[in-house]
């Protein structure tokens, strides 16, 4: 990703490559939460290990918020960590 964004994409500076970071984490993060963790980990049956139906839901509602938290409080945190080192690394 920090490749993609300050390589390809040609970001300078902090702002730049910070908001492309976030958008990048977001989109990703969101995914994760909403199609693969509610949707085919916990409504369909694709993830259904025979023997281990008392163990359902897989992803249990605490680990859901942990997981939640860390995608909206992380990601910027992430994003405005990298930005700050490669703010340093690359020169305009």
């Amino acid at each position: 990703m920090i490749y993609a964004v300050y390589f390809i994409n040609g970001a300078r500076g902090f702002w730049e490559g910070f908001w492309q970071m976030y958008v990048i984490m977001m989109i990703e993060g969101l995914f994760d939460r909403l199609f693969i963790d509610f949707y085919w980990v916990g409504k369909t049956k694709a993830w259904l290990i025979p023997k281990t139906e008392e163990f359902m839901p897989y992803i249990y509602g605490k680990t859901l918020v942990f997981k939640w938290l860390g995608t909206l409080i992380g990601s910027p945190v992430l994003a405005a960590a990298l930005s700050g080192i490669m703010m340093l690394l690359v020169k305009n």
